[in-house]
């Protein structure tokens, strides 16, 4: 029953509009960075993938097979 009495007090208090709080903003995930597995060609999250250096780029895989393959041989998948 304050509660209600409260509620009334302020919309008389407040000329008559009651005014509500703001809802709550929603947590959102930042976007992931999207990458291209060099050998698959598969979309990978640069945050979670698999990675590798290569003349100064790195370069994302999805899974560790891919990796290998690229670490065995990087310049059969770099486009030139």
């Amino acid at each position: 029953m304050k509660n209600l009495a409260l509620a009334i007090s302020l919309t008389v208090i407040g000329g008559g509009v009651a005014v509500a709080a703001p809802a709550p903003q929603a947590k959102t995930q930042p976007a992931a960075k999207a990458a291209t597995d060099p050998v698959c060609g598969m979309k990978v999250d640069a945050k979670t993938a698999d990675q590798s250096v290569y003349q100064g780029k790195t370069y994302y895989f999805c899974s560790k097979e891919d990796k290998a393959a690229f670490d065995k041989h990087p310049a059969n998948y770099v486009k030139k």
